[in-house]
């Protein structure tokens, strides 16, 4: 079956998936970077306002989904794993197990063995804790990305590799430095939305830019790569020969992807049109930015109020199903399951039954399936029937639907 038949187009048959969870048309992953970010309680407060909907330091939380990152050998001015007291490293393990912290942001700067990042998998493994997803920082010596970030993890025979320890760990999504400016991925690939009139030089300047990335990107072996189809991910190979997903991230600044990825900046970019913008394109987005990262002579804290109103614009699109507002690994995960599900349904008794296969059965919340009987539907993934499914009224193509339910995380109290 085709991709876009699959995936929802009007007239599609029974069993085709919705692009995005009922009845959102977009989602989102705010993917924070924590460099610089300068103790645990910074830390906690982005995040407990970020997630959770009780009072905090910024006020009463917004309960989105937001990950953040954590790294462990960093010089002892900001925050990390080593770096912190055992109250901060109960928080980080707290955060991963919840869902919340999903981000493995290299070993850090000071990690420049393989001892090194074998000591922080063991210390993840004695706590139970698992992180999917990996993150290259700055010219750290653990990164995979050799041309952009300068990094030696999957090169045998180098002092820092250790793709063989952290892929077996768990790690299935790697970034190595590709940002882009389109406005969504998933979609093809467009500049509209992207140059500011108030800005003309340096909007022309990021669109030429762009434009440079996509005739790179079809040279052989080019770092552009994801460019070219604007996936938010694609698979891909180490140079060890691991093979791994890479994902691209996002920044629409008119000023260029290292442009306001900052907390300082974010309400330069998570704006109206912006969000506008990937609402009408139907697409995903994987943000890049780094909440850590403050102006700390305005005395203000974690967010300022600028920051926290651009959060809470997001709040409101959320909770008027436009844009569906998750963590990097569970936008991955479900973009997964929607793209390599196989899907097929049979009508007995006027009940029709959709059954799914899809790698992984957890990473199936949230597929939406077209049918015209939702009250008379039920859905088998990997041959397990779904309890509690969702019954969808008609969407913008006059379809009904069932979805399969979408646990949201619970953010932990520490």
């Amino acid at each position: 079956m085709d991709i876009a038949d699959r995936q929802g187009r009007a007239g599609a048959p029974i069993g085709a998936i919705r692009r995005y969870p009922y009845p959102f048309k977009a989602m989102l992953a705010i993917c924070s970077d924590l460099d610089e970010t300068p103790d645990r309680q910074a830390y906690w407060a982005l995040m407990h306002f970020l997630n959770s909907r009780a009072e905090g330091a910024l006020g009463i939380g917004l309960g989105l989904e937001v990950g953040n990152s954590i790294y462990f050998d960093m010089p002892p001015a900001q925050f990390a794993y080593w770096n912190t007291d055992e109250c901060g490293r109960a928080m980080v393990r707290a955060l991963i197990r919840s869902g919340h912290v999903d981000c493995l942001h290299s070993f850090g700067d000071l990690a420049t063995s393989r001892r090194h990042a074998g000591l922080a998998l063991d210390e993840l493994t004695k706590h139970d804790c698992s992180l999917n997803v990996w993150v290259d920082h700055a010219v750290a010596p653990t990164n995979f990305g050799g041309d952009i970030m300068k990094g030696f993890g999957d090169v045998p025979g180098h002092p820092a590799y250790h793709a063989d320890l952290t892929v077996p760990f768990g790690v299935r999504y790697v970034w190595r430095g590709r940002v882009t400016s389109v406005i969504g991925q998933d979609q093809p690939s467009s500049l509209r939305g992207i140059g500011g009139f108030a800005h003309p030089a340096a909007s022309l300047k990021t669109l030429a830019k762009e434009r440079v990335k996509r005739v790179l990107s079809h040279r052989h072996g080019s770092r552009y790569r994801l460019h070219r189809a604007n996936r938010v991910a694609a698979q891909a190979r180490l140079r060890d020969g691991t093979v791994t997903i890479e994902f691209l991230r996002s920044n629409p600044h008119w000023g260029g992807v290292s442009s306001a990825e900052t907390a300082d900046g974010i309400p330069e970019v998570l704006t109206a049109p912006f969000l506008d913008r990937l609402v009408a394109r139907q697409a995903s987005c994987i943000l890049y930015t780094h909440l850590g990262k403050r102006r700390r002579d305005d005395g203000g804290g974690a967010l300022s109020m600028e920051a926290m109103q651009s959060f809470r614009l997001l709040a409101e699109r959320q909770s008027r199903g436009e844009v569906s507002v998750t963590t990097t690994h569970r936008l991955l995960d479900y973009t997964r399951a929607r793209d390599e599900a196989q899907t097929s349904w049979s009508r007995s008794d006027n009940r029709v039954c959709i059954e799914v296969t899809v790698p992984d059965a957890q990473s199936a919340q949230g597929l939406t399936f077209y049918t015209d009987a939702p009250l008379f539907s039920s859905i088998r993934v990997n041959g397990t029937l779904i309890e509690n499914i969702t019954c969808n009224p008609p969407d913008e193509s006059g379809r009904t639907s069932v979805t399969i339910p979408w646990r949201p995380l619970e953010f932990p109290q520490v």
